[in-house]
């Protein structure tokens, strides 16, 4: 499946979605973010370039609801002292491309290209930049994510505190 087989109107949905969720993290609306995932969806960003699976190696983020949950708790803590003043980040996304739709369930897969900056007073800008693969489900007019793979180009780097969602 790619993009010139998809009717305008579902890709259009699928780019406006995936943008919202990153509008969403841009604006630290985590709560909101929060409920973009469906019941047995997964936020995970690998260590390592061509990572299978999340069990047997180590990875940056693993979060399903529970663990985002407590993610999304400890951001918006008043004692979070490594986001003491807040991050300001702007995430830019491109080149959303359908790669699959599930026979059985539906789910569509899409892969888009994002750059993410990350600005703190007193800190150096960081900058995260790769590909994003998730996997939606239809719900009603829009989707429930089931998978946000996070795949970072240079995934294997040291990264200190790491407190945003990418």
């Amino acid at each position: 499946m790619n993009n010139a087989t998809l009717d305008a109107a579902t890709l259009d949905k699928l780019r406006t979605f995936v943008e919202d969720e990153a509008a969403l993290l841009d604006e630290r609306r985590y709560d909101e973010w929060q409920e973009l995932y469906a019941d047995d969806g997964v936020y995970w960003a690998p260590s390592q370039p061509g990572q299978q699976d999340w069990n047997n190696t180590v990875s940056l983020y693993f979060d399903d609801r529970h663990t985002m949950k407590t993610r999304i708790e400890r951001l918006k803590h008043s004692m979070i002292h490594c986001q003491e003043p807040p991050s300001a980040c702007v995430r830019v996304l491109s080149g959303l491309r359908v790669m699959s739709r599930a026979a059985d369930s539906g789910d569509y897969r899409v892969r888009s290209k994002f750059i993410m900056l990350e600005d703190r007073r007193g800190a150096e800008r960081r900058t995260f930049g790769g590909n994003y693969i998730h996997t939606l489900r239809v719900r009603g007019d829009s989707f429930l994510i089931v998978q946000k793979r996070v795949e970072l180009t240079n995934c294997e780097a040291s990264f200190p505190m790491l407190t945003q969602p990418f």
